[in-house]
């Protein structure tokens, strides 16, 4: 059994700049109209695990030192995360879009801030014992179970982040940041943050600029020398892109018919309380603030809670796919595609490889779940980001948590059997095509008058619905195996941690490298070139309730298109 680790100290730290911020403040900015609406998500979280040996570098004083140089590039994620001042009494009508009922903001730059909460702590293990390389990963141990991930209490628990729950924030940070060391001189390094400040893409651009810094250090530079890398806090950016002015009292009812008819899971948590367990129906409450102005609310579509079975054990594992594995389930999907598509006017969608996968994993769970031959709707919910969506495109770079979910919806039986792979992989393209920037800009004009952004919830999970998300990076030498911090060597393990809840599909890049790649790591001569996510294989995190799990791993058509295997 494993052993978790053992907290071993706790400090709030701050940015390396912050007198002459306090100087220049205090500052305050209200988060997007997109980030609003992810308040209710779990914390946007990931670990690096690093193996230790003679020479390494892995100082725990450079690594604080590093981040508080790189907290200079974030100085809003020391402040406080909180509710606008009134917020407790709400306007009926709210010019400012800013103004409005639990639009989250930050201040900074003030002597209350709270800081950034870094922990120490030590592990009696040897890494090496608890987790497999990314090579092991890919070869003997194609199927792992992830479940010593989370045992291994290298994600914090406590203290709270600020707004866990919507409403408490005193003194709490936003951002967390934990350092575990291990018997065998190896390392985690474990973030976690507020999801309405940071989505996948935000979290990593944090780590990529905080591994820099401590690898400048690490070669012998001096703070005072090591540079302030630039990241803009411009959340406004987003709400520009919303059609109409957003900063009228009185919607446009045009608009927001218009919006109604795009497709969307709209569950509204004020409208769920039927059938919710017991320990859920605080968040269905209708804020104290609200209920004065009940009458004349409009309540949208309850959450189907007989459709999941919160309490039902979880099995979390780690699934391996190779390069060939990924061309070829691609391959089989659009010759299908093609095939059929002669057979009408209309040209094939154009799928793409993560099409294709994700599709292949949602016949897996469709089966395993038995709804194979049931006429009903099922749901792929799929995690879109609009930084290059929306017009005009956010920067790469762009710092918040800019993302939705998307219903990709077909019958199950539909999902399942013949051919079923192409025809969901082209349902999926067809869905992430509908989302640019002319639908999303009329969403974003939604989101900015709804009463409370929060109480809406785009997905749903159980029987019906899957959540289907990737961190794979478009950005040469950014992805979540490219961190470096001048340990010498890549992360062993780079992992999230995702709730434990039934039907979560998260997918990442594998972490293998190429032999060219290693020896140009060795000679120093490593660029920031882009490879293609699947290039070295892929690797999905699979949350499932335990029962079906089991049967997609026991599947023979799991690994269908491992053509070593099947030759």
């Amino acid at each position: 059994m494993t052993q978790p680790a053992i907290k071993t100290s706790s400090e709030r730290v701050f940015p390396l700049s912050t007198e002459a911020i306090k100087q220049n403040g205090p500052f305050a900015k209200s988060l997007s109209v997109v980030d609003a609406t992810v308040l209710r998500y779990s914390p946007a979280s990931a670990t690096w695990l690093f193996d230790g040996s003679e020479g390494t570098h892995l100082s725990i004083d450079v690594l604080v030192l590093s981040l508080r140089r790189t907290l200079d590039s974030y100085p809003q994620w020391s402040g406080y995360l909180h509710m606008p001042i009134g917020n407790d009494h709400p306007s009926a009508s709210v010019a400012d879009h800013t103004k409005r009922f639990n639009r989250p903001m930050l201040t900074w730059g003030t002597s209350a801030d709270p800081g950034v909460e870094v922990i120490q702590a030590k592990s009696p293990h040897r890494l090496a014992e608890l987790i497999p390389s990314c090579e092991q990963r890919a070869s003997r141990y194609r199927v792992w179970d992830g479940r010593v991930i989370a045992s291994m209490g290298i994600f914090p628990e406590s203290p709270n982040l600020a707004l866990y729950d919507r409403v408490t924030c005193d003194d709490l940070p936003c951002i967390i940041v934990q350092l575990t060391t291990f018997a065998c001189g190896g390392l985690a390094i474990t973030v976690k943050l507020a999801h309405v400040l940071a989505d996948a893409q935000t979290l990593l651009t944090f780590v990529h600029d905080w591994a820099t810094q401590n690898r400048w250090l690490v070669g012998g530079a001096k703070v005072e020398d090591v540079g302030i890398i630039e990241r803009p806090f411009q959340p406004e950016l987003v709400n520009r892109a919303a059609d109409g002015d957003i900063d009228v009292a009185i919607p446009d009812e045009k608009i927001l018919a218009k919006a109604k008819s795009i497709p969307l899971h709209r569950y509204d948590w004020w409208a769920s309380t039927d059938d919710c367990p017991s320990f859920m129906l605080k968040s269905t409450e209708i804020p104290d603030a609200i209920k004065t102005n009940q009458s004349s609310l409009s309540f949208g579509k309850p959450m189907p809670w007989r459709q999941w079975d919160i309490l039902a054990p979880v099995s979390y594992y780690l699934v391996h796919f190779s390069r060939e594995e990924v061309i070829a389930m691609w391959e089989a999907s659009v010759t299908t595609t093609i095939s059929q598509s002669q057979t009408t006017t209309s040209s094939p969608p154009k799928i793409s490889k993560l099409d294709a996968l994700f599709a292949h994993l949602w016949t897996l769970v469709i089966r395993a779940r038995g709804l194979s031959q049931q006429d009903f709707d099922v749901h792929l919910d799929t995690t879109i980001g609009l930084r290059p969506r929306l017009s005009p495109p956010l920067p790469s770079h762009f710092i918040g948590s800019p993302i939705i979910n998307i219903p990709v919806s077909l019958p199950a039986s539909k999902v399942v059997g013949p051919n079923a792979a192409s025809a969901a992989a082209a349902a999926i393209r067809e869905s992430m095509n509908r989302y640019d920037s002319s639908t999303l800009e009329t969403l974003l004009y939604e989101m900015a008058y709804e009463v409370d952004p929060s109480r809406r919830w785009n997905t749903f999970l159980g029987e019906r619905h899957t959540i289907a998300t990737s961190w794979l990076e478009s950005r040469p030498g950014m992805g979540i195996y490219d961190v470096d911090f001048g340990f010498g060597r890549r992360p062993r393990l780079a992992e999230s941690l995702m709730p434990e809840c039934d039907g979560c599909i998260q997918v990442m890049e594998s972490g293998v490298s190429n032999p060219k790649d290693v020896n140009e790591e060795i000679s120093g001569a490593t660029s920031r070139k882009f490879t293609p996510w699947y290039e070295n294989g892929v690797a999905v995190s699979l949350h499932l309730r335990t029962d079906v799990m089991d049967k997609v791993l026991a599947d023979t058509l799991l690994r269908r298109y491992d053509v070593f295997n099947n030759t």
